[in-house]
């Protein structure tokens, strides 16, 4: 089962945009870089301005992500995604602010979750293993073809595999920037010097996360 063709088939049409949301989960080995470069590599292009950036500037900024996600592929622990096709362009402006409101909300306790030992009020424990990355997108339909194939051709038994994943990858290498309404990009924890644990991840607040299969 796949879900192609589920909503054209129920009201006939297709809505003016659709939100693609996706977040990956992965463990760090001692002396791993990854989130540090992941970091500066959105800073430095957070240092455009948003008015003149080009759309293949965008692009090439999410091709670098992909890349270094597609790196730690074998490291891939938990994840999530949604892909929201409703036919009120506002309910998926409204599924995009909720993404980036609740990560942003999160991000803002980072500076006193901050430290080497345990704070009992932020973290269940004080090791650092794991860096999450959450990418959202609110995209005009009729021009992202492609990314809308490989959306709706994902199986359903591979939802929550690293395949899966994969193919959600590829989906946002294939986006069209010319037509994306709005994007967000974050890494969590936001500092070169943190880490969530384990039990971080299976704390309040990450009850929604799946644990990926190969």
């Amino acid at each position: 089962m796949n879900r192609r063709g589920f909503f054209s088939s129920l009201f006939g049409t297709e809505p003016e945009s659709f939100f693609f949301g996706v977040q990956i989960v992965f463990l760090t080995l001692s002396g791993d870089d990854t989130g540090n470069r992941l970091r500066h590599l959105i800073a430095e292009a957070s240092a455009y301005d948003n008015a003149t950036e080009k759309p293949s500037e965008k692009l090439a900024l999410y091709k670098q992500i992909i890349t270094i996600l597609l790196e730690q592929k074998p490291h891939w622990e938990y994840g999530y995604w949604d892909y929201i096709t409703e036919s009120d362009e506002a309910s998926n402006e409204a599924e995009f602010d909720s993404w980036v409101s609740e990560i942003t909300a999160s991000m803002a306790t980072e500076h006193e979750e901050l430290g080497t030992s345990n704070d009992e009020a932020f973290r269940m424990s004080s090791d650092k293993y794991y860096i999450t990355v959450t990418m959202a997108f609110l995209l005009e339909y009729p021009p992202l073809e492609r990314t809308r194939t490989l959306l709706d051709n994902i199986p359903e038994d591979e939802y929550w595999t690293h395949a899966g994943f994969a193919e959600l990858c590829e989906a946002i290498r294939r986006i069209d920037f010319e037509y994306a309404l709005r994007d967000a990009v974050f890494v969590m924890p936001g500092n070169d010097d943190d880490g969530f644990s384990w039990e971080d991840l299976h704390g309040a607040g990450w009850d929604y996360l799946k644990p990926l299969s190969l």
